[in-house]
């Protein structure tokens, strides 16, 4: 069972808040769909400076930065739920003893792409999610930043051990993968705050609902966040926002693009879920009903 993915619609029940949400280093960047699917608001968290226990500490920073009760909501988060060789399948995260080189969730999103547009879909770029070592190593550094040190100390209490002090090499993926320490903790996080939460890919939704235009590299600062913002302005008409800010930055955009492509997919049946239980649970919003073959 450990190597299966299962393969299912996810239904969002009317009057639910649909949350996208950005993992950086430092910041959690939200966009925040209402219960009436008319508002669209983006709230920005601060991590650094958070207390222990960090999971208590930074679910009042988001309650606080949304202002509502988002029990019963669902969210959509720009991070895996675990490093590769962790299974988070239980109460507590535990190693995993027969982690794959690769993780079957990603084989298994790969796979589905390739059936549903024939082999014509350029190919997704996706780092490969590291292991509990390689974060380990991150925490350890003497440079690592105190609050990402803290929530691998309490996130990685049941799985490894994070030695002090030490200045390491440079680690592979660099600050790009670092950030995942603050996504491993916001799933836990969500479960706080009675939230349903699925790892996502922002690019990969915006591809999706790009109506065929082509998305540029997000080295091209300028007409990337221009392209991403018309995506996402299309998509707040489909899915009837009436109240919606723009995204000033790459980070609302992407935020943006979880919360309303999951709306406007689940209100054609076309959001589905891959669920490997020691991965967690990602979600790909089609732009129609996945049951439907293309022309």
């Amino acid at each position: 069972m450990s190597g299966d993915c299962i393969q299912r619609k996810i239904a969002i029940v009317k009057n639910r808040t649909i949350l996208g949400i950005d993992v950086g280093e430092d910041y959690l960047d939200v966009a925040m769909l209402g219960a009436n699917r008319t508002t669209l608001s983006h709230h920005r968290v601060p991590i650094a400076g958070i207390e222990t226990p960090v999971v208590e500490s930074l679910a009042r920073r988001v309650a606080d930065a949304v202002g509502r009760d988002l029990r019963g909501g669902l969210a959509f988060v720009d991070s895996p739920r675990t490093p590769r060789d962790v299974d988070c399948s239980g109460a507590k995260l535990l190693p995993r003893s027969d982690a794959p080189r690769a993780r079957v969730i990603d084989e298994s999103l790969r796979e589905l792409l390739r059936m549903r547009f024939n082999g014509t879909m350029r190919p997704l770029s996706m780092f490969p999610t590291p292991l509990a070592s390689y974060f380990a190593g991150c925490a350890a550094d003497s440079r690592c930043k105190p609050h990402l040190r803290a929530i691998a100390e309490e996130i990685f209490a049941s799985v490894i051990e994070i030695p002090r002090g030490r200045k390491t090499t440079s680690l592979a993926g660099g600050t790009f993968t670092r950030f995942m320490l603050a996504g491993f903790a916001l799933f836990p996080v969500l479960e706080v705050l009675g939230v349903r939460a699925f790892e996502a890919y922002p690019d990969l939704q915006m591809r999706l609902w790009s109506a065929g235009v082509r998305l540029p590299p997000k080295r091209l600062r300028k007409e990337a966040l221009r392209v991403r913002r018309k995506i996402c302005t299309r998509l707040a008409k489909i899915v009837g926002v009436t109240s919606y800010q723009s995204s000033r930055t790459m980070d609302e955009a992407d935020a943006a693009i979880l919360a309303l492509s999951a709306a406007a997919s689940a209100a054609t049946g076309s959001l589905l879920e891959l669920y490997c239980p020691p991965e967690g649970r990602f979600a790909v919003g089609f732009d129609r009903d996945v049951s439907r073959p293309r022309a």
